[in-house]
Order: structure tokens, then sequence, then C-alpha cells
């Protein structure tokens, strides 16, 4: 039976942990969140109700709204790993316009890695893009970056370790791999911290690990922690290296070097991303974090 493939077409979709109620509500919990251009293949589909169970292109799987997606297919699919094609949005949000200049009427909001199909330039340094949502519009052709992971897990067979395995296809070197996570992840700095997101609107801290290894091409697990088949391998306390993580009962941060750590955080006196110490004699020491490191882990292990 061939597998059913969607893509997103709202600006963001929340994950959630059960199917909701047959009136269309579900007070379930946001485990995560999609953004516009996604693909998931639908796992399970109940006509009476709202939501749909779906797998993500890195593994993750929850329920989303069924009217936020519209069906595709494998072909479909395919085409849409042309990266000459479709592009990523590169900042934190872009607003599609209805004509390339900036005084263009905002006809959606693209959120940081919301893919794009290009259509075509624009003078002054505009193009033509149309949304996964099916609006045609305009952005700054500086505001696109291209994608650097791609939906490969939903279209192969043989899916056993596949995120493991990419690991080897990182086109980088390690320094400038680990270079390009820190960077990413300061790019979120003072976003507030939402439980389940992964957006510059609000983000969480396996969101923030999450998304910025993707920005670098490569697919993490989502949640905080090491799960078999994902490129994050186990490493010693004192290996740690900029770019790898640091993990704490359900918390985890990404390692800046020289004793400091980067992480969104619910605490209530950064409830955001934000830079803390290991080093007690720092102003941004975290006295309840230093003792609890559970593990770390690397791509490099």
């Amino acid at each position: 039976m061939e597998r059913q493939l969607a893509v997103v077409t709202a600006e963001h979709a929340y994950l959630r942990s059960g199917a909701g109620e047959t009136d269309g509500s579900n007070q379930t919990g946001i485990e995560d969140e999609i953004f516009s251009g996604w693909a998931v293949e639908i796992l399970e589909e109940d006509p009476e109700k709202a939501f749909v169970k779906v797998l993500t292109h890195y593994g993750y799987e929850g329920y989303v709204r069924k009217t936020e997606l519209r069906p595709m297919t494998k072909e479909e699919l395919k085409e849409r790993q042309e990266k000459s094609r479709f592009y990523r949005i590169g900042i934190s949000e872009a607003d599609l316009l209805d004509r390339p200049k900036v005084q263009g009427l905002p006809l959606e909001l693209l959120l940081k890695n919301a893919i794009v199909e290009y259509l075509e330039d624009a003078p002054e340094g505009w193009c033509r893009v149309r949304s996964a949502a099916g609006r045609e519009g305009y952005i700054h052709q500086e505001n696109l970056r291209e994608r650097r992971e791609d939906d490969g897990f939903l279209l192969t067979e043989d899916r056993v370790d596949y995120f493991a395995k990419r690991r080897e296809a990182l086109a980088v070197s390690e320094e400038a791999f680990r270079e390009g996570i820190v960077a990413s992840a300061r790019e979120f700095l003072g976003t507030q911290y939402r439980w389940g997101g992964k957006s510059s609107q609000g983000i969480d801290c396996s969101g923030l690990a999450f998304m910025s290894y993707l920005d670098n091409g490569l697919l993490i697990y989502r949640d905080a922690s090491i799960e078999a088949g994902y490129p994050v391998k186990k490493i010693p306390v004192d290996a740690l290296k900029k770019g790898d993580l640091i993990f704490f009962p359900g918390h985890v941060a990404i390692y800046l070097g020289e004793d400091r750590y980067i992480h969104s955080t619910g605490y209530a006196k950064t409830p955001c991303v934000t830079i803390n110490s290991f080093r007690k004699e720092d102003p941004d020491f975290r006295a309840d974090l230093v003792n609890k490191i559970t593990e770390c882990g690397s791509v490099f292990a």
C-alpha cells in the first residue's frame, strides 16, 4: 500500500499527543511544531475526528489538524527535493508580499525554515515564490537559504538507522559544523520559552537543539535525550566541544566552550533562550543545573 503523504499549508502546525475529540477540540499537550512546506506521512485518519496522526521527515509522530495539511503524491515530494527550486526561509519571520516592494501588502507570514517554491527573479533583489498554501508573492532573495536537510526519510523504504547514517553525508568540516551549530543557536537568543515550540515566536530546549542542527543539515532526535538510530552518541563530560549537547533531567543545552552553554529554559529569571555558565564566579552561573548533568552527546563520537 502506497504511503499517504501531505504537506503543511498552515503558517505552523502543532503536533499533539492525541487525536482529539469528535467536536474538533484537542486538550492533549503540544509535543512539537512543524512549518509551512514541511512534509509528513499520514499514519492514521479517523473521518469523525479533526486530527490525523502523522510521521514527520525527522521520524517524530503526533497529531495535527487535517485542515493544516494538503495531500501530496510521492512524485510531488520528490520534486520538492530540488534545491534549485525549493528554498527555506533564512530569517526569523518573512512576509510574503503582493508586490516586490517594501510597501507591498503581506499575504502570508512565513517562519524560519518554512519552505517555498522559487518561481522567478524580480527587480532590485526580489523574487517571486509560491508558498505551500498556494499563495504567490514576493520575498527578498537575501531572506532565502538553500535547504540543507531533505525528506529522504519519507521517501526511502529502508528507514533503519536512517538518521545515524546521514551523519556521514555531512559536506562540511567538523570545525565549520560546530561553529554553524553555535551560530544558529545564537540567532534564537531572547526568544521566549514555549513548550513544543521551534520558532522565533517561542521555542523549547530540545527545539533549540533540533533547529540548530537542522539549520546545518543534520536531523537529530527532537526530545531531550539520546535516541538510538539518530546521529548523536554519548560522550564523556570532559570530551565536550563547541556544538555538542549537554543533557539534564528533561532538559538539553548546547555547549559553547569555556564552560558556557546556550539553552531555552522556563527558569523564572530567564524564561527564554539564554546563555549560562558552569563557573561559580560568573554572574550567569546556574547552581541548579551544574550538578545535574545526566549525559553528553556529540555527532562526532
